[in-house]
């Protein structure tokens, strides 16, 4: 069971795995960050350290309804769908 005091620990393990994955993208790669979580440490903080750590990386769109927009990706809400609360940014190398 993850308890909030781990997810600065999870939003930094996420930071390693997307510096890992990200010099492996060609051009044309996309890069698929999802997360069955709705903290703002693990969706937009993530997202906004992405923006700057690799501004090369392009957001691609958003998928549409039932997510919303959230920075530069979405966020599906459990009420909304039936399901886990989930985040996902699509990026890609130019």
């Amino acid at each position: 069971r993850v308890r909030g005091t781990d997810v600065g620990r999870l939003a930094a393990l996420q930071r390693e795995l997307i510096e890992g994955a990200s010099p492996l993208l060609r051009s044309g790669g996309v890069l698929l960050y999802s997360v069955c979580t709705l903290t703002t440490d693990e969706t937009l903080a993530i997202d906004e350290w992405l923006a700057a750590a690799h501004p090369e990386l392009e957001a691609l769109q958003a998928p549409g309804h039932p997510w919303q927009t959230v920075g530069r990706g979405a966020r599906l809400l459990p009420q909304t769908a039936g399901t886990d609360g989930m985040y996902v940014l699509r990026v890609r190398r130019p």
